[in-house]
């Protein structure tokens, strides 16, 4: 036996014909003799670990293991592996107990362990590991690993590198090792930005879609009177607060007012319902009532609901903000606003029952609009929060907003129009008259209530400012205060022009939110 850094004196196996066979190779392919090789010449050899993520090939005459992992045994034109019980190896990433090697087989001594590859070449050739071979070697050691994606490309990274410190001059070395090093963490660093505010959208789609909040607006009573007694004491706050960012802002820039006017305009208020029904019969999910006024029963859990109740539809009604985006009346939300089941708890739930979502009723109102008009959804997007709709009979009515050319920086100043809070933000900003008004008539009702809104001309937006923190190609963070009900809203730059389409509010993360390029929506609208 004898190694790559010794002369090479092969005697043939014994019982065999030196002319018939060809040479049989060990080449490390980890650990310090990484690059090295052993021919075999004996008819048994022991692969032997002398130390961790060690490995060595020995005759049986140079004193091995008591315990070796396995030993190899001349068979015909090549060597037979047999693994010692209590040992695992893996060849080419399949665990074996026995196995005839072919040449280029790699082998795992002990998962994650030091890796061998056996290679025969042609009798009186001396073994030669070519630059194609180093790179193989690499490539099969990550392949074969059972690791993370970040420790498998960590591991390529770090073995390719190596090659390349062997195999070429010193400068070119060095100028290769730094920019590798660059390139890699320059990786790390944007798939962490991008995992991260992929992360907290998910986790904020989902708790603003939680079951909580839409069984919440499940009662067909959506405003009560204990509503419009708390209502103001509820966001006074946050209306003192938006009203003075925003006397700040017209006083500061007369661009500015004549922006957010203007959008304003544009700026559509959403209304909608929706139910479930079974799949196969379309029967709704209904109230179970034992009141004669048809009033649900109402247990420890909420309202009892059954397809076989003898209530009313469990309507489930929501609010949201869209925009006016072409001239023909199509409409920028997001998709969470016009899919408003998915990703909830109540989805969760009614699939177990073998039921289906079905939109009821989505309608739409515009600042200055008496009358509401209906709303199709026509197309929402696999790829972002995104969805487009169609609003019937507005062409002309509302101006559509202009698409911004050049993605946002971070740095720019923003302005976000939307329904934060809904139809209670709304009911806040009237008087005492009005509320009284509705509290007489005892008209409640969730459609009702929107409709007086409207007739009294105060169906109107809010807008805040604020800067650009972060731009990835998925998402734009910006610190513009708002809340829900603002999803759905155009985010726009100092020239009026659309630069993205609020999607989430982070108040966890210092009150930022997340809007999704506008980039990403074109393509929509253009088809």
């Amino acid at each position: 036996m004898t190694t790559n850094d010794q002369p090479t004196t092969v005697p043939s196996p014994t019982h065999t014909d030196p002319g018939d066979i060809p040479l049989s190779v060990i080449i490390y392919m980890s650990g310090r003799r990484r690059g090295t090789n052993t021919q075999l010449s004996e008819q048994t050899h022991f692969i032997r670990s002398p130390a961790v993520n060690e490995v060595e090939i020995v005759a049986p005459g140079e004193s091995p293991d008591d315990d070796p992992p396995a030993k190899l045994h001349h068979s015909g034109l090549t060597y037979e592996l047999d693994v010692s019980p209590g040992h695992e190896v893996w060849v080419n990433g399949k665990k074996v107990s026995q196995k005839v090697l072919a040449s280029g087989d790699v082998l795992e001594i002990g998962r994650n362990g030091p890796m061998l590859r056996f290679r025969l070449y042609t009798l009186g050739t001396a073994p030669c590991r070519s630059t194609a071979d180093a790179f193989a070697d690499c490539i099969d050691c990550v392949r074969y690993y059972d690791e993370t994606f970040v420790k498998r490309s960590s591991r390529f990274i770090g073995s390719v590198s190596r090659e390349f410190l062997i195999r070429s001059p010193l400068w070119f070395r060095i100028g290769v090792l730094s920019a590798l090093t660059l390139l890699f963490l320059s990786v790390i660093l944007l798939t962490y930005q991008s995992w991260n505010l992929r992360t907290r959208l998910a986790q904020e789609e989902a708790r603003t879609q939680g079951i909580s909040g839409v069984l919440e607006h499940a009662q067909q009573r959506a405003i009560t009177e204990k509503d419009l007694a708390a209502v103001r004491t509820e966001i006074e706050i946050h209306l003192l607060t938006t009203a003075d960012r925003l006397t700040a802002l017209e006083a500061r820039s007369a661009a500015t007012t004549r922006i957010i006017s203007t959008a304003s305009k544009s700026t559509v208020f959403l209304q909608g319902s929706y139910d479930f029904v079974e799949k196969d019969t379309g029967q709704p999910l209904r109230y179970v009532s034992s009141d004669p006024n048809g009033q649900p029963r109402v247990t420890e859990q909420g309202p009892e609901i059954s397809l076989d109740g003898n209530g009313p539809v469990v309507e489930f009604q929501y609010t949201g903000t869209a925009f006016v985006a072409t001239e023909d009346g199509l409409l920028l939300t997001a998709r969470h606003v016009a899919l408003p089941w998915e990703e909830s708890d109540v989805l969760r739930f009614t699939s177990e029952m073998n039921l289906k979502p079905v939109s009821r009723r989505l309608i739409g109102y515009l600042p200055g609009i008496k009358q509401s008009f209906a709303v199709k959804l026509l197309h929402v997007s696999d790829e972002a929060d995104i969805a487009i709709l169609q609003g019937d009979k507005i062409s002309g009515q509302a101006s559509h907003l202009s698409m911004s050319s050049m993605p946002a920086r971070p740095g720019d100043e923003i302005i976000i129009i939307a329904y934060p809070t809904g139809i209670r933000a709304m009911l806040a900003r009237t008087d005492e008259r009005f509320l009284k008004k509705i509290r007489e008539s005892g008209d409640l009702n969730f459609w009702n209530v929107v409709e007086k809104l409207s007739n009294e001309g105060r169906i109107t937006p809010l807008a805040t400012r604020g800067i650009v923190g972060q731009v990835t190609p998925e998402a734009v963070v910006y610190d513009a205060e708002t809340t829900r009900g603002a999803s759905g809203g155009a985010v726009l730059n100092i020239n009026g022009e659309v630069i993205a389409v609020n999607a989430a509010v982070l108040p966890e993360f210092g009150g930022s939110n997340l809007g999704v390029p506008i980039a990403r929506a074109l393509p929509l609208l253009k088809r």
